[in-house]
């Protein structure tokens, strides 16, 4: 049962789609549906399409999930689905960007029975082996929080710009270190990532011989004032603590120790309707954990209209 008071938005990395494993796929989206959410960010899609056989399946997706949705441009690596009793698409933006090989996928979203009360969401997947690509991924998901559209008023019409009320991504890179959460896990250090290709996946050289681990992404998002909730969540009363911040991708050879690089996004101005966050364990299903953010709707909708009426 979905609570019509709160909005929950998921982000999952569901390794290769199940990698053509029914029974895997089939149970994946049963776990998912069983966390009843409102806005699902979806990163690896391989075997959905937009026609033919790969649609049958991403249609069942949507069916099993009790959601609608849609694939991103290219190689549909990236899906947003969301609960069409609670929003309605107004847009589906056009993010054919160069420079991505999985390229995002974001849409307007108006809350059902309002007239202007509309949102950006997003999910994205930057790149996995290139830092610089990384960084200038980045900069295209700050355009998501710059979307201004045109409303008529009794006066007028004004301008406003949406607040973005989730992106979904694998950042395949770590936080900022210097806005760890105290207690949190620390970021890998070079020296423990024993993969040669991977330390170059994951680090950038900053001077002749020195390497540094790559939080760019993480710090240009937070200049756009698009915020890690988990990390706000860890540090409310109930917001869910340490666990909130608890590592999305566990420790390996390759990868080194423990970490998080699945992220929830959301515009400053919507962080206190957060009421919590929980990371999901998805082993058997997934190399990565699933991110559950949870947001009260009313109070949604009040920052929502306090926003506007203090821009206009």
């Amino acid at each position: 049962m979905k609570a019509r008071h709160l909005i929950r938005v998921v982000s999952c990395n569901f390794e290769r789609n199940g990698g053509g494993d029914r029974e895997k796929w089939l149970a994946m989206h049963q776990r998912l549906a069983s966390l009843c959410p409102t806005i699902l960010c979806r990163q690896e899609n391989p075997g959905h399409a937009r026609s033919g056989a790969g649609s049958t399946l991403f249609n069942e997706s949507k069916r099993i999930l009790r959601l609608a949705g849609e694939l991103g441009p290219g190689l549909g690596a990236t899906a947003l689905y969301y609960d069409p009793e609670i929003f309605e698409q107004i847009t589906m933006w056009d993010t054919k960007w160069p420079g991505w090989l999985l390229h995002p996928v974001a849409m307007t979203l108006r809350l059902r029975g309002t007239a202007d009360v509309d949102f950006v969401a997003g999910c994205t997947h930057l790149s996995y082996n290139s830092p610089s690509l990384r960084a200038g991924q980045a900069e295209d998901v700050t355009r998501f929080a710059d979307r201004v559209e045109t409303y008529k008023t009794s006066t007028g019409t004004i301008e406003r710009k949406l607040p973005v009320l989730a992106i979904g991504q694998d950042s395949n890179s770590y936080v900022d270190p210097d806005h760890l959460v105290p207690g949190e896990a620390p970021i890998p250090e070079l020296t423990q990532i024993k993969d040669a290709t991977h330390r170059a996946h994951r680090s950038y050289e900053i001077a002749p011989g020195q390497r540094v681990m790559d939080s760019q992404p993480y710090r240009t998002l937070r200049i756009a004032e698009l915020d890690d909730v988990a990390r706000r969540a860890a540090l409310l009363p109930h917001g869910g603590g340490l666990a909130a911040v608890a590592p999305t991708v566990d420790a390996s050879r390759t990868h080194g120790p423990a970490h998080r690089v699945d992220f929830v996004f959301t515009s400053r101005m919507l962080l206190p309707a957060l009421i919590k966050v929980e990371v999901i364990e998805m082993k058997g299903l997934s190399d990565h954990n699933t991110v559950l953010a949870t947001y009260n709707l009313d109070q949604i909708i009040e920052l929502y209209h306090e926003h506007t009426t203090s821009a206009a």
